[in-house]
């Protein structure tokens, strides 16, 4: 049974509460795919107003997480093995949203393409990345 977006969140306020109290969570879930959100937050932001590459490295993987979950089920030990991300534009003034695909399952990995724009403007992504998840 897939996971519902509350129950994963609330997993990750019991189980990752430094992720959670960060403004991450996960917005939506479907077949094979999740979406994630950070809140904006002013103080956290680089000079000239830009959300850092940190958080969006965080939140990709973030929501490669949360996809994960729609194959494994809610699965704390589902770890990233491996991760890339390349910042197309900067990211500016509003909540960033990142799309989880997952594009291959096997018996120890999954692989999948994260997508992240700021909200509200989904045409314009910021970065796109891919990552792989090894399997408990």
């Amino acid at each position: 049974m897939r996971p519902s977006p509350e129950g994963i969140n609330q997993f990750l306020v019991d189980a990752f509460p430094a992720a959670a109290a960060d403004g991450v969570r996960c917005t939506a879930l479907g077949e094979d795919w999740a979406e994630a959100r950070w809140a904006y937050d002013e103080s956290t932001l680089r000079p000239g107003g830009y959300i850092s590459g940190p958080v969006l490295f965080t939140l990709a993987d973030s929501a490669l997480w949360f996809a994960s979950f729609t194959v494994l089920g809610i699965e704390a030990m589902a770890v990233t093995s491996e991760m890339s991300i390349r910042f197309l534009r900067p990211a500016r003034d509003g909540d960033l949203v990142a799309r989880a695909r997952i594009q291959s399952v096997g018996r120890r990995r999954l692989a999948g393409t994260i997508e992240l724009w700021i909200d509200g403007e989904p045409e314009k992504m910021v970065a796109i990345a891919q990552g792989t998840y090894a399997r408990p």
